[in-house]
Parts: C-alpha cells; sequence; structure tokens
C-alpha cells in the first residue's frame, strides 16, 4: 500500500499538464489562499479590536458628558441649599423678615440663579416655598408650592425626600413648556424644625442638550444609546436595535460597572453591550451595538481581499496556463514527431518555435535527425566498400587456390625428373600460396602472417638472384597474437618492387620487426630503397574523408591493407608511414593484442 502511494505520489506520473496545474495549486493558490486567510484573521482580529477600542473611547465621552452635565445640576443645589438668601425666601413667619427685605433679597437671588445658570450651564434655577407673599409669584425664579403640589414629581419628592434626578416622563401631567428637562431637586427643611420641609430647590437642564449629548458621540451605524432607571428607558438614541424588542433587550443587558463588551443574544440577533451606572445609581447608561456593525468592516476587508485573491488567482492562472499551453502544445508536437520517427518516418523534422529551451530541444531533435540520416547514409557506403573489399579479398583468393594446386603437380613432375631448384621453388611457392588461403579463416596468428610474408621474400630472391638482404626482428609474444590476414606481404612486396628496385643499384636491405607492447602489437617494415614524395604518400597512407572509404585503385594494394585495419580495429590502430624521395620507407602497422581463444592446430607445410 505504501509503495502504491509513493508510485502515485511519484513526479514522474500523470500528464504534464495535470502537474503544472498541481504546481499552480500548491506554489501560487495555495499560498495566496493560506496567506490570505492568515492575514485576514490577523486584520479581523486588529479591526475588532481598534472598532471596540473607538466605542470603548465614545462610551467613555458620552458617559463623562452626561456625568458632568448631571453633575452641575447637583453642584448647583450644594451651593444654593447652604444660601440664607433661599432659607428668607422660603421662610413663612412675617416676623423673620420685613416686606422690604424680601422684596430685596429675592432680587438678590434672581441674580444669583443668573449667575450660576451662566456659569454652569444649567438651563434654569427654580425655588418652590411655601408662603402666600404676593413676590413670590413673579419672574424671579421663586414659584408658589401650591402650583405644583398636585404634580407628580412634586409627589415622589415629598415621599422619599432629600435629592432625586427627575427626566421628562415624570413631567408628563405638566404643561408643554414643563416636559422636555432633567432636573435635580432637592428639599429645604426649616432649620428649627429639621423634619419640617420649608421648600424645593430645582435645578434643570434641557432635554435637547441631553439628547445632543448622547447623539453626537456616533459609535457605530446602528449603535443605541440608552439612559436607563431602573428598567425603565428614560431617553435613548433610537426606539430600538434593528429587530430586537426593547424590553426584551433591558432583560438580557449585562451587569453595570464590567468594562467591557459583553455579547448577548435577542431575538436571534447578536449584539454587544455595556452598561455603566451615573451618579445617582438608579440611572445607568448603556450602550448596544449590533454585531454587524462591529464586523461590518472586517466582512468588508474579507469581501475586498476575496476579491483580490480571486482577481490575483484568475489572472495567474490565465498566465500560467497561456504559457504552459505554448510549452505543451510544442511538447506535444516533439512527441508526435519523435513517435513518427519510432514508425519509421524517418524523414519528419521540426522547425524551432521559440527561442526557450523547448525551442533548443526541437532544434536539438532536427538536428540529431539530420545527424542521423548523414550516419545512415555513411553506413550504406561504408557496407558498399566493405563489400567491394570482400569481394577482392575473394578474388585474390581464387587465384592461389588454383596455383596451389597446379604447383602441386608441377612439384611432384620435378621430383620424378630429378630436378631439385624447380622443386624447391614450386614447394615455396606451393607453402606461400597455401598460406594465403588458411583453410578460409580471415583472422590467423601472427607468425603465420610473418611466415607468409617470409615466403614471400624468399620467392622474390629465388627470381631476382638474392637482390633482397632480409632481417627478420621478431617476438615470438607478438606471433602468437591475432591478425586479420594478408596486410603484410602487399607491404613488402611495396617496398621490394616500389623501393628497392627503384634504386640505381636494384638491391637493398629489408628489415621487419614485431613487438608487443602495452596490449598492442608493433610491426615495423622498413627499407633503404627509392621513397616516395610527399603526394604519393598521402595517395596511399592519408585517412580518407569522413564517413568514407577511399577507393583503391589498382587492385589489391596498400589503400586496401589501410582500409581493411581501420575497418577491423578502428583508431587507434591501423596503418603509418614515414618517407621521403632518396631515403627509403618504413611502414609502421599498430594492432591490438588479440590472444587466439584456443590453441591454433598447426599446418604441415
Amino acid at each position: 500500500m505504501r509503495n502504491r502511494l509513493v508510485r502515485w505520489l511519484s513526479p514522474s506520473r500523470g500528464r504534464l499538464r495535470t502537474k503544472l496545474l498541481w504546481v499552480y495549486f500548491l506554489l501560487v493558490a495555495l499560498p495566496l489562499g493560506l496567506f490570505t486567510l492568515y492575514a485576514y484573521l490577523r486584520m479581523r482580529g486588529a479591526v475588532e479590536q481598534q472598532t471596540f477600542a473607538a466605542a470603548q473611547n465614545a462610551f467613555d465621552d458620552t458617559r463623562l458628558s452626561l456625568q458632568q452635565t448631571f453633575s452641575e445640576l447637583d453642584g448647583v443645589l450644594g451651593i444654593l441649599s447652604s444660601d440664607p438668601l433661599v432659607y428668607a425666601m422660603a421662610s413663612n413667619d412675617p416676623g423673620d423678615f420685613t416686606y422690604i427685605r424680601r422684596l430685596e433679597d429675592s432680587d438678590q437671588l434672581s441674580l444669583t440663579f443668573r449667575h450660576l445658570c451662566d456659569l454652569s450651564g444649567v438651563g434654569r434655577i427654580r425655588l418652590y416655598v411655601n408662603n402666600d407673599y404676593p413676590y413670590a409669584a413673579g419672574q424671579s425664579g421663586i414659584v408658589q408650592i401650591s402650583e405644583v403640589e398636585n404634580s407628580g414629581w412634586f409627589g415622589l419628592l415629598s415621599e422619599q425626600g432629600g435629592r432625586r434626578w427627575f427626566s421628562p416622563p415624570d413631567f408628563a401631567d405638566q404643561p408643554a413648556g414643563e416636559r422636555e428637562w432633567y432636573s435635580s431637586m432637592q428639599v429645604i427643611y426649616n432649620p428649627r424644625e429639621v423634619n419640617t420641609p420649608l421648600a424645593v430647590l430645582r435645578a434643570d437642564v434641557d432635554a435637547g442638550r441631553i439628547a445632543r449629548l448622547a447623539g453626537d458621540t456616533s459609535i457605530t451605524e446602528n449603535g443605541t444609546l440608552f439612559l436607563l432607571r431602573g428598567s425603565e428607558v428614560l431617553y435613548s438614541t433610537s426606539p430600538a436595535p434593528a429587530g430586537a424588542d426593547l424590553a426584551e433587550l433591558v432583560e438580557n443587558l449585562p451587569a453595570c460597572g464590567s468594562g467591557r463588551w459583553d455579547r448577548i443574544r435577542v431575538g436571534g440577533k447578536s449584539y454587544y453591550a455595556q452598561c455603566s451606572a451615573l451618579s445617582d445609581p438608579t440611572w445607568h447608561m448603556v450602550s448596544v451595538l449590533p454585531t454587524d456593525d462591529v464586523l461590518r468592516l472586517s466582512r468588508q476587508l474579507r469581501t475586498g481581499m476575496l476579491l483580490v485573491v480571486i482577481v490575483l488567482a484568475v489572472a495567474a492562472y490565465a498566465l500560467a496556463y497561456t504559457i504552459s499551453r505554448s510549452s505543451l502544445e510544442r511538447i506535444s508536437l516533439l512527441t508526435r514527431t519523435m513517435q513518427a520517427v519510432e514508425k519509421g518516418d524517418v524523414t519528419a523534422r521540426l522547425e524551432p518555435i521559440g527561442d526557450d529551451e523547448i525551442a533548443q530541444l526541437m532544434g536539438s531533435f532536427s538536428q540529431m535527425m539530420e545527424r542521423i540520416d548523414t550516419l545512415m547514409e555513411e553506413k550504406v557506403e561504408q557496407g558498399r566498400q566493405i563489400k567491394n573489399l570482400e569481394l577482392k579479398a575473394l578474388q585474390a583468393q581464387i587465384n592461389p587456390h588454383f596455383l596451389y594446386n597446379s604447383l602441386d603437380l608441377i612439384n611432384c613432375t620435378a621430383i620424378a625428373n630429378d630436378v631439385p631448384q624447380i622443386s624447391h621453388m614450386v614447394h615455396e611457392l606451393s607453402q606461400f600460396y597455401r598460406l594465403s588461403l588458411s583453410r578460409g579463416r580471415e583472422v590467423i596468428p601472427l607468425a603465420d602472417e610473418l611466415r607468409h610474408a617470409q615466403l614471400y621474400v624468399d620467392i622474390q630472391n629465388m627470381r631476382f638472384e638474392g637482390r633482397v638482404r632480409a632481417e627478420w626482428q621478431l617476438d615470438p609474444a607478438a606471433g602468437r597474437c591475432q591478425v586479420i590476414k594478408i596486410i603484410l606481404q602487399p607491404l613488402i612486396e611495396n617496398a621490394i618492387i616500389h623501393g628497392i628496385f627503384e634504386t640505381p643499384a636494384k638491391t637493398g636491405r629489408l628489415l621487419v620487426r614485431t613487438c608487443r607492447e602495452e596490449g598492442r602489437v608493433v610491426i615495423v617494415i622498413q627499407d633503404d630503397g627509392a621513397g616516395m614524395d610527399e603526394a604519393t604518400r598521402l595517395a596511399n597512407f592519408a585517412p580518407p574523408p569522413p564517413g568514407g572509404i577511399a577507393e583503391t585503385v589498382g587492385g589489391y594494394g596498400v589503400r586496401n591493407i589501410y582500409d581493411r585495419l581501420r575497418i577491423a580495429y578502428g583508431a587507434p590502430y591501423g596503418l603509418f608511414c614515414e618517407s621521403g624521395p632518396g631515403k627509403g620507407t618504413t611502414v609502421t602497422v599498430i594492432i591490438p593484442a588479440i590472444e587466439p581463444e584456443e590453441p591454433e592446430e598447426e599446418d604441415a607445410l
């Protein structure tokens, strides 16, 4: 199973197009997608953190603004509650203050109210008194309690005593101009009878100012800010978050004072909420943020990043597809051409397309096919030349076979007629031609080839009265090596006929030397004859043109030996010559030292 999995995952399996698509996916699409996911998660966390930080700052700013506004109301009441003028105006004993004194104090108190309103930002200040002095109903901010003693807020204040905050819903039973106020009220007790209410101090701020403070500090687009007294909603910047029931939302609010945004779920939707108490512990400020608002920026960021990734992936794929298609089409063309060659169409060729490695491969394939054509033509020509050489070698063997039989008959006749000279010469000739035949073998021991050459020299000396002084320096180790036959006799014949006999004396020295060295056999044939010029030497011993075999002119000669050695053994073996006019000729034959596979049965001579 493991081996099958390894083979399936091997890079050498499958089509190249599929591999390129996988490479694109693994090296481009997958890393880009993973990087985008990682970047999105990190950026989403940072965006949410910044959103919550901005929401917290806005929440804190709004809370501080509201806290400061309500604290200003309490501060004004604190100042006035210790002012003697307040007690003077609230007194209901005519003996305490004269009428003139009351007029002066009322004017002074009215001036104090105006200064405090200007300094603190309080909308208005009122003193509700329980006496029947006529000036109390004027425009000085001093009002008879009898005018409000039937109102709901006065009843609540009378029951509770002390100081209390009121909101616009508490003034629902008041005239239209008296409803839109947030107020801080305090009961003033008689200093002589501390349990007896004497008057009520009231500091108001316009509800519109509270709405501006809550609405100007925007948290999120659909976020809602509430002012609560217990579970009663005193004010909200909007009726309720979209899709949420106000009462259910208030019931699920987190505990106040946590200082964090807690997640709640109302009406099937998720929200973040935070609650904080104001100066009055029953009053709270609550901010509710829809989760969609908090995550909107991160979702927009996700959408944007996803769009960028898709665009980049599509662009990269289009580019990769275009490049791979161009490459694959050329590779397919090369493959089809190679298949055509495999089926035998050696004329198939390719024109390189482009200048990249594939184009170089196409050009190299065409060059290779051209070279193969050339080599095939050379092989055909070489085969034809080999057949010519074999035919000439066969022709050279036909005549010796006939002559051998004829000489054997002459030898018998010479012996019968007692003519020893004729018998000796005929015997030498018969051995010579017998070695030429070599029982039809093409490869013989070098010793037999040397013996064949020696017989030729002996016959020539019988014919020309010993004009050739032959010296034989033979290495027995070299004589055991195998060699193609009839390579020395033509060289020696050439040395005698065209070398020694071309001199004025018609006589000369012939040296034949053999040695075995470093895996090869070296045969040297040296004469002191007339030598040859460079043109003649090149005509017989120069290498043939590349891929060809020189035609042998004049029968079975030196060129024939040159070609046979080159075909049989190849480089660096062969035939080498040094010569010059009047300097004699030295021919060197170099062949590999090849031992016979089985001991040769010597022929009887």
